[in-house]
């Protein structure tokens, strides 16, 4: 909720601004990857909320903690989310739709 309200702080004239929370704590970007289970729950949640009318208008992405961990995850963290991006961008049919990244907090080998 504080990044609705941070944005709606910001540019009160975008009316209603809704929220699809997907997030599950503690997962690594290899659990989200096209076809998972976490994956499929995103894009059914995402097609669910644009169905009654609502728009996508960009995606906030805050995850990336359990990949520090280990320095082989690390290694693989920016291919594998790259992949998701375009994965996500294309299941949504929304090739340009803005990815907002949040830096996580132990950026260990990142």
């Amino acid at each position: 909720m504080s990044f609705a309200n941070a944005v709606l702080a910001n540019g009160s004239s975008l009316g209603a601004v809704g929220l699809v929370p997907c997030a599950i704590g503690g997962t690594k970007i290899s659990q989200w990857g096209r076809g998972s289970f976490l994956y499929d729950q995103l894009v059914r949640r995402a097609s669910a909320a644009v169905q009654g009318g609502g728009k996508i208008r960009a995606v906030l992405w805050y995850q990336g903690e359990s990949d520090t961990v280990n320095k082989e995850d690390a290694e693989l963290y920016k291919g594998r989310l790259e992949r998701f991006f375009l994965d996500l961008r294309s299941d949504l049919q929304l090739p340009s739709i803005p990815i907002i990244q949040v830096p996580t907090d132990n950026l260990g080998y990142l």
